[in-house]
């Protein structure tokens, strides 16, 4: 639960595109997820922060799409307009008299507090099977010339998944992965309000950024920039960019809330294809041992997707599913 991408991440599971549409293996990777966070629940509190997300209409897209949306999906989605009588939604066109339609996300979709969430799930990585489970950090690790062969010699298979790390590091071979990726940096900004305004910290909405709320009473994140430059945005331009993408649907927040601190995080972001930003995963060669895998490239769905491509991984390395029994999943080797 600490450092990387995941551990400063939002936090809100749920299925849609940015544009409201279901994407590809969405109700699978929710489906998995909810499993997860209900193995990691047994080991910690505070992991499930709300049960339900607001993806608010910003009026930009094609109209009908969040509507229907709601139709094709009404186990997941509910679709909110100015008719509506839900107290939830009416607190929130209080607060923003500019917003007029919404999808209530629930059915599983949820927001999880990310380093609990990581912390739980490793409890439950341990209490589970036969066998040694340690989570080993070295700071040698980091040292040039470390000598990763013989210290990784011992294991059956390796499985590469530090997300940023691998390539930051120049751990691995860049020339495999270069043409198929890049890094994107995101920085997000943890507020807190004043305490007799502490209702308008109350949901999380997503419209392009978001708003999650945090553990503690009265404090949000709201994220993220996207950021490709090797210069990351100042504190001031970060500020600007997010309140810029998100006062239409959080101008009280903004009014009435002050900044905490500013977190940030790398996420390797893999090219889009005919299914979206798919993983990358599956065998590789590298120079460190014999039989090599990989698990990265989740881009902005490291939620919704790290079930459900575990999984498969873990059914390629026992030999349960081939490399390319799942549609285009091994695209990376490709071209």
């Amino acid at each position: 639960g600490v450092g990387g991408a995941s551990a400063v991440a939002g936090g809100l599971v749920h299925p849609l595109s940015p544009r409201g549409k279901l994407v590809f293996m969405g109700l699978e990777g929710l489906a998995s997820t909810n499993r997860l966070i209900r193995a990691a629940s047994e080991f910690g509190e505070k992991i499930v922060l709300r049960t339900e997300i607001f993806r608010i209409d910003n009026q930009k897209e094609p109209r009908g799409v969040l509507p229907k949306t709601a139709k094709e999906l009404p186990h997941l989605a509910t679709w909110l307009d100015v008719t509506t009588d839900d107290e939830q939604w009416k607190l929130i066109r209080e607060r923003e008299s500019g917003i007029e339609g919404a999808l209530r996300l629930h059915g599983g979709c949820q927001v999880v507090h990310m380093p609990s969430y990581l912390k739980g799930l490793w409890s439950a990585c341990q209490s589970t099977g036969d066998g040694q489970k340690k989570w080993i950090q070295d700071e040698n690790f980091a040292l040039a010339g470390y000598p990763w062969n013989e210290r990784l010699a011992e294991y059956d298979c390796v499985v590469f998944a530090a997300g940023a790390g691998l390539f930051q590091s120049s751990m691995l071979d860049t020339d495999i992965f270069e043409k198929k990726t890049q890094l994107v940096r995101g920085q997000s900004i943890e507020m807190t309000v004043d305490n007799e305004d502490h209702l308008v910290v109350e949901n999380a909405l997503l419209c392009g950024k978001y708003v999650s709320p945090l553990p503690e009473n009265n404090r949000v994140l709201i994220g993220a920039t996207h950021e490709y430059k090797r210069e990351p945005l100042t504190r001031d331009e970060v500020e600007a960019e997010l309140r810029d993408r998100s006062h239409a649907f959080a101008s009280a927040i903004w009014t009435k809330g002050s900044i905490d601190q500013i977190t940030s995080g790398y996420r390797v972001q893999s090219n889009r294809g005919k299914h979206g930003r798919l993983p990358i995963i599956g065998s590789f060669e590298s120079r460190y041992h014999s039989n090599s895998w990989i698990f990265t490239g989740l881009s902005s769905r490291g939620l919704l997707y790290h079930g459900v491509f575990g999984d498969m991984l873990s059914d390629m390395i026992i030999g349960r599913m081939k490399e390319n029994d799942f549609a285009d999943i091994d695209w990376w080797k490709k071209g």
